[in-house]
């Protein structure tokens, strides 16, 4: 299994709320997240809607890809002149 790193920040009433839950439950405030995730996920997630949103995120990557091509070759061009 992948191992997916991520780093949150959250309002200090937030975490309280978050560290009594995982004492409740027996589990450190991290593992609590994970598992709150993994639950979410696996009852809430449309992935046909997920895999949609990647899928547009990628077209947007390559149009700024290409974007920032278009400049870089017109600064070039420029740097010539000069």
């Amino acid at each position: 299994m992948d191992e997916v790193i991520v780093r949150l920040s959250m309002r200090e009433d937030i975490y309280q709320r978050v560290e009594s839950a995982s004492h409740a439950a027996g589990l450190s405030p991290s593992q609590w997240i994970i598992v709150a995730l993994q639950s979410y996920m696996e009852e809430h997630a449309d992935w046909s809607s997920v895999n949609k949103r990647l899928a547009r995120l990628d077209e947007r990557v390559d149009l700024l890809d290409e974007v920032l091509s278009r400049l870089q070759r017109i600064e070039d061009r420029l740097d010539m002149i000069d």
